[in-house]
C-alpha cells in the first residue's frame, strides 16, 4: 500500500496568517474498499512554543494509515508567547477538530477518499497531548483520546519547579530572549534540539531566541506561567474537564520522564476510571520524554505505540 498527503488550510486568522494541516491517507488505488475511513488528528509537542507538523514521526503516521486504516491529520497551530495557551493552541485545536468533522470529508472526496467525520480520534504528543485531552470535552467529542507524556494537573507544584535537566544552561541576555516578541504570529518553528550525532543524545539549539526563551523558562520553573499570562491554570488544565462523559482514553508515558512526570498520566488514568471512563495506561519502563519519536517500526518499544494505536482503532470501530 502507498501513502499520499495533501496540505489544507483549516483556519484563516486576522492579519492574513493561515493555519494549515497535512492530511495523510492511503492512495485511492489502495484505500480500503467499502465504507468510510476513520480520522485521527495528531498534535505535535514543543511546549506550545516550538515545533511543527513536519516533525511528527512518519513511522507513526504510516502505521496509523497503512496498518490501522486511519486518515491522519497533522495541523500546525499558533505558538506562545505572542498568544496565550488558551487563546492560541487550545483554540486552534478546537478549530481543527470542527474542520475535520465538517469540512475535510468533502475536500477528500475530490481525491476519491471517503472519510467519516463522525469517527474521529485525537492524538497528542507532550504539549499536543494537552490539546488532545482538551478535545475530550468538546461538543460531539471524539471517539477516543490518545495522549503521550502530556501535561496535566497544572496546579501541581511540579510545574513551578526548575527542571534539573536544563540546570547547566547558560544565562542568556534578556535582549536576546526578548527577540521572541518581535516574531509576531508564529505557527511553525524548528525543533528545540540539534540533529543528534550517532547514538549521542541531541543537544539543545540555543542559537535561536525562541529556543533560548523556552529553555530558560524550563530552567527557571516559569514555563507555565509564561504562557498562561492571566494565571488561570484551571482553564487550561484538561484534568478539570474529566467527567463520566469523557471518551475512552489511552495515556502513554516513559517512567523516567524528567520534563513531565509520569505521575500525571497515572493520576489521570485513576481519575478517569473513578468516573467510569474506559482508560488504558501504558508505562514505558526506563524511557524518558519523547521516547517514541525516533523509533523504527521493528524496534520492540514500537509495540507499545502500536498497542496504543490499536486502542483508538478499536474505539472508532465500535
Amino acid at each position: 500500500m502507498a501513502m499520499e498527503s495533501k496540505e489544507y488550510t483549516y483556519r484563516s486568522l486576522e492579519g492574513g496568517s493561515q493555519l494549515t494541516a497535512d492530511v495523510y491517507y492511503a492512495s485511492s488505488a489502495t484505500a480500503p474498499v467499502g465504507g468510510a475511513q476513520p480520522i485521527a488528528i495528531m498534535f505535535y509537542g514543543g511546549g506550545f512554543v516550538v515545533g511543527s507538523k513536519e516533525l511528527v514521526s512518519k513511522n507513526g503516521i504510516e502505521t496509523l494509515v497503512l496498518e490501522f486504516g486511519f486518515i491522519v491529520v497533522v495541523p500546525n497551530y499558533r505558538h506562545c508567547p505572542s498568544v496565550s495557551l488558551y487563546e492560541g493552541p487550545i483554540s486552534d485545536a478546537h478549530s481543527c477538530y470542527d474542520w475535520v468533522q465538517n469540512e475535510l470529508p468533502r475536500l477528500l472526496s475530490n481525491v476519491s477518499i471517503i472519510a467519516d467525520g463522525g469517527r474521529v480520534a485525537v492524538i497528542g504528543l507532550s504539549a499536543g497531548g494537552t490539546m488532545a485531552l482538551h478535545l475530550g470535552a468538546a461538543n460531539n467529542p471524539p471517539k477516543a483520546v490518545l495522549a503521550f507524556y502530556s501535561g496535566i494537573y497544572f496546579e501541581d507544584a511540579f510545574w513551578k519547579l526548575p527542571m534539573p535537566a536544563f540546570s547547566k544552561l547558560p544565562n542568556f541576555p534578556q535582549e536576546f530572549l526578548d527577540k521572541i516578541y518581535e516574531e509576531g504570529t508564529v505557527v511553525s518553528a524548528p525543533s528545540l534540539f540539534k540533529k543528534a550525532q550517532g547514538d549521542s543524545p541531541p543537544e539543545p539549539d540555543i542559537s535561536k531566541p525562541r529556543n533560548a526563551w523556552l529553555l530558560s523558562h524550563f530552567k527557571d520553573g516559569t514555563w507555565l506561567s509564561s504562557i498562561v499570562q492571566d494565571g488561570d491554570y484551571a482553564r487550561v488544565d484538561p484534568a478539570k474537564l474529566f467527567s463520566s462523559a469523557f471518551p475512552p482514553t489511552c495515556l502513554v508515558h516513559g517512567s523516567e520522564d524528567k520534563m513531565c512526570d509520569a505521575k500525571f498520566s497515572t493520576m489521570a488514568h485513576k481519575e478517569l476510571l473513578a468516573k467510569n471512563v474506559k482508560s488504558k495506561l501504558v508505562i514505558a519502563e526506563g524511557q524518558g520524554h519523547n521516547f517514541d519519536t525516533k523509533l523504527a517500526k521493528d524496534d520492540p518499544l514500537f509495540e507499545l505505540v502500536r498497542d496504543a494505536f490499536r486502542f483508538i482503532a478499536t474505539e472508532v470501530s465500535l
